[in-house]
């Protein structure tokens, strides 16, 4: 696993990249940048991911409010 700036949650029964998103706050699209080996069709409980903690959007990336 490469260096996270954030934390670990991890993976339980119901948890979506979109759900630990919302509960989080932080853009879905910073988690999947955060995780690039995450297989999003496949999270199984107890997979570890990283949870941003400082999220600066790239240039044409979109901003959640």
């Amino acid at each position: 696993m490469q260096h996270s700036q954030g934390f670990l949650h991890t993976v339980q029964k119901g948890d979506t990249l979109y759900r630990l998103s919302r509960r989080y706050h932080v853009p879905l699209w910073a988690i999947l940048y955060a995780n690039p080996y995450i297989n999003i069709y496949n999270l199984q409980i107890g997979d570890e991911v990283c949870i941003p903690a400082r999220v600066y959007p790239k240039e044409g990336m979109p901003v959640d409010k």
